[in-house]
């Protein structure tokens, strides 16, 4: 995370980079995000991090390996680390 550039702000509804992404999540935080008009949350839980989609769980749970939530779970074909890149997803809310 020293690597990482300070990120002060939450830009709710825009997307962010990558590394903003990655930032919140070294940070334990949890990411409420919409693509294509569906709203998605990921977690972070005793269980580890998982993705959902309302009250439904879409993905499995991740140990503290924030790291493979990224490049493993994916939407529509497309892991979570391209649409973060492709600036796909819009931040909602971050906790």
């Amino acid at each position: 995370m020293d690597k990482l550039k300070r990120f002060d702000d939450v830009p709710a509804s825009e997307s962010i980079s990558y590394e903003h992404f990655v930032f919140y999540l070294e940070q334990g935080r949890e990411i409420e995000f919409v693509y294509q008009k569906q709203e998605y949350f990921i977690s972070h839980s005793l269980e580890g991090r998982a993705m959902w989609i309302g009250q439904k769980r879409v993905s499995e749970y991740f140990n503290d390996l924030n790291q493979y939530i990224i490049d493993y779970v994916k939407i529509d074909g497309i892991t979570l680390a391209d649409l973060i890149k492709r600036k796909e997803i819009k931040i909602t809310a971050v906790f």
